[in-house]
């Protein structure tokens, strides 16, 4: 029996949590692997046609002309007016904003019309732009 207490005195405690871990994220890799999104295939459906329509998202939209006329849902304003009409649309931060600009406009003013918008805490901004395709080829 001493010989046991002994070993039984050597043995570290191992801790369950990181095994258990371990073990929940080897059983999702396993199920997400072996879960298939395909539908069967045996058998040769013709599918319907159907036009598709883009999902309309509400977003707040800003354009900024080559002058630098700065634009909030097609209605003109000035900077200085755009930082007080976010200031009234604070329930709409987590909306997207869609910044369509000039590309040859002087990105000191957009770098001022994004200052205004983090100021206000609106954050989720994309911006606008052509796709290659439309460009005819150009640079």
């Amino acid at each position: 029996m001493s010989g046991n207490k002994g070993i039984l005195s050597r043995l570290r405690t191992i801790s369950i949590g990181s095994a258990m871990a371990d073990l929940a994220l080897l059983l999702l890799v396993f199920f997400m692997a072996a879960t298939s999104t395909e539908p069967p295939r045996g058998v040769e459906v013709e599918l319907p046609r159907a036009e598709t329509q883009a999902a309309e998202q509400e977003s707040i939209y800003i354009t900024v002309s080559k002058q630098g006329e700065l634009y909030v849902d097609s209605k003109k304003t000035t900077l200085g007016d755009f930082s007080d009409l976010l200031a009234m649309r604070q329930g709409e931060k987590d909306k997207t904003v869609s910044i369509t600009a000039d590309r040859n406009l002087d990105y000191r003013i957009i770098a001022s019309v994004l200052d205004t918008l983090r100021g206000q805490d609106f954050l989720n901004v994309v911006f606008m732009s052509e796709s290659k395709k439309h460009r005819g080829g150009a640079r």
